[in-house]
């Protein structure tokens, strides 16, 4: 039993962390229509990347973490306002056409996918309190090892990724039936989305510096 339960937990938390319909959700579903399944494979590829880093940090360095990191919260919210902002505004004045005839779809490295990925998912403020938030439960609530905390991530990243390859799939067989007035319908709800995500992150340095400043 004790084997059976950093599987089940992993597989759980890792269906957790990919499944909250946030910007990397969508841009998984957005690219792999556009750009074809190993476009967005990179993207998970990247995000994996990003997460496998930040387990990193959270299980060996947390005592720098919950002392130190806050202090750049401001910078790395001001940093995911701007990518994401970006990002949303080309996306809704994205124009696309019609590529049915077309042999394949316009190449582009696949590294810069991959590095799409990475800040995609590094820009959420959140994503480092939440695998501190996951290990803290791991440590506290069980009786794991070293080895089946290392187990239990491996499967979190395995299962994320298993997940996402299934989004990926699936989003891609919409490919041949969607036109290009479909696709810059979803270019535009795309975009929406991840302003939306851009003022989220943004809004608690705005409320603390312009909105609701604290008197001195």
């Amino acid at each position: 039993m004790q084997d059976i339960e950093p599987v089940w937990k992993g597989i759980l938390t890792g269906l957790l962390f990919t499944l909250t319909f946030g910007t990397v959700f969508f841009s998984l579903i957005q690219t792999s229509v556009k750009r074809g399944i190993s476009k967005a494979l990179a993207i998970a590829i990247g995000v994996l990347m990003s997460d496998a880093f930040f387990i990193s940090v959270t299980v060996l360095g947390i005592g720098f973490v919950t002392t130190e990191m806050h202090k750049y919260d401001v910078q790395i919210r001001i940093i995911g306002f701007a990518f994401l902002v970006f990002i949303g505004v080309r996306s809704i004045f994205k124009k696309e056409v019609d590529h049915t005839d077309d042999i394949a779809p316009t190449e582009r490295n696949a590294s810069l996918y991959v590095l799409k990925g990475i800040m995609l998912n590094s820009i959420n403020p959140m994503l480092l309190i939440s695998w501190m938030g996951a290990y803290t439960y791991i440590k506290s609530t069980t009786q794991f090892n070293g080895n089946q905390i290392l187990f239990y991530f491996i499967i979190v990243l395995c299962t994320m990724f298993a997940t996402m390859f299934g989004i990926v799939y699936s989003a891609g067989k919409l490919k041949n039936v969607l036109s290009a007035k479909n696709l810059n319908r979803l270019n535009i709800l795309s975009g929406i989305i991840f302003i939306i995500f851009a003022f989220a992150i943004i809004w608690p340095v705005a409320n603390k510096y312009f909105i609701n400043p604290v008197m001195k």
